[in-house]
């Protein structure tokens, strides 16, 4: 009995529907996760018990006193009882209160707190992945249409401290797109409205801004210290250019890099998490592309000229940041959900999801064995 609680909770965030006689079926509201139990009524009864008022004792006087003639003795209910706590859906009454992050931090996230806790069933690997996410330090390179509102998601899910890098200002086609837009005038410096934004949301926020071009010229040892994972998400001169360069930095120093999805002829693609010889890097993405794509003649554009992109439709872009963000997440709850090389493409017309499987090219220079 040490790992029931003593006065069994059936938490919030489960739903409880009656099918058949002997059937119940549990929802995870935040999942939509579903489990269908199927056992004697008198248990499904003793649902009602578990508001977290009564001891096990207490449930087992009960059962006894309305179902005499059950044939289930007082260990199948403590069974009943272990097996609903192994599954997350009683719980000690106060966990959240249990929980040892900061006050005024955990009551701000306390709805993803309670998202986790459907993830994972374990206060205490709720905690532990809040505090890995506390304590990790994110770089973003490019923070405009994309890069803003991974930042602003990622903010909103705990991360305090921040490195962006971006060399542009602001225009007022901004406003149609910018997470921040309300904050925004033509000619301000983006990693400064940025920075300002993800104050709003929280004022212990610390963020570190570099106005400079992510090129071949750029030492990131200059601008990463201490980042514990990065993201990409710029866009020029080329989101694959930009990819490489901190792939290949990221392999070396052994950390994780989302390479966000969302420009111009990818609108509302899925980006991929690399993980240092776990996943493929991008130099393994480009040789798969360099053998794939090797019979593929492209038509040159009528237009020579195209070095401004229209850029993309706000909602598209909110739906790779927010795929990007689950991918995070993903991979703070546990790496090995991102290891999978993989490239999703959301298509806004019927809703749908294309997807391809790219592999580890294990001859790879850059991180293969």
């Amino acid at each position: 009995m040490s790992a029931t609680p003593i006065y069994p909770y059936l938490r919030d965030g489960v739903d409880v529907y009656l099918g058949e006689s002997d059937e119940v079926t549990f929802v995870y509201l935040s999942t939509r996760k579903r489990l269908t139990v199927k056992c004697h009524p008198g248990l499904i009864q003793s649902l009602t018990w578990m508001r977290g008022r009564k001891t096990v004792g207490d449930i087992q006087i009960l059962f006894r006193k309305n179902y005499p003639q059950s044939g289930l003795d007082e260990q199948k209910v403590e069974d009943f009882i272990n097996y609903l706590h192994k599954k997350n859906i009683i719980v000690d009454e106060k966990w959240f209160d249990n929980l040892c992050l900061p006050t005024g931090y955990q009551e701000r996230l306390k709805r993803q707190l309670y998202f986790l806790m459907d993830l994972v069933d374990d206060p205490s690997r709720v905690e532990s992945i809040q505090r890995r996410i506390l304590a990790t330090t994110v770089a973003i390179c490019g923070v405009g249409a994309m890069g803003g509102w991974i930042a602003r998601e990622l903010a909103m899910m705990g991360f305090l401290r921040f490195v962006l890098i971006d060399p542009d200002t602001t225009e007022a086609s901004d406003v149609a797109r910018h997470v921040f837009s309300s904050s925004l005038s033509s000619g301000e410096v983006k990693v400064d409205v940025v920075a300002q934004g993800l104050s709003a949301i929280d004022p212990d926020i610390c963020v570190v801004t570099h106005s400079i071009a992510l090129n071949v010229e750029t030492n990131l040892d200059e601008v990463m210290d201490g980042v514990g994972l990065l993201i990409n998400a710029a866009d020029e001169p080329y989101i694959g250019y930009t990819s490489v360069k901190l792939s290949r930095y990221a392999v070396k120093k052994n950390l994780p890099l989302l390479v966000a999805g969302g420009f111009d002829a990818h609108l509302a693609s899925f980006g991929e998490m690399i993980v240092p010889r776990k996943t493929p890097c991008a130099d393994c993405y480009v040789n798969f592309f360099r053998v794939s794509l090797a019979d593929w003649k492209p038509v040159p554009h009528p237009v020579a000229n195209r070095s401004r992109g229209f850029g993309g439709w706000s909602p598209l872009s909110v739906v790779s940041a927010s795929a990007s963000a689950l991918q995070v997440l993903k991979y703070f709850i546990d790496p090995k959900l991102v290891y999978k090389g993989k490239r999703t493409e959301f298509l806004a017309p019927d809703y749908s999801t294309y997807s391809f499987e790219v592999t580890r090219d294990i001859r790879c220079k850059i991180c293969g064995y």
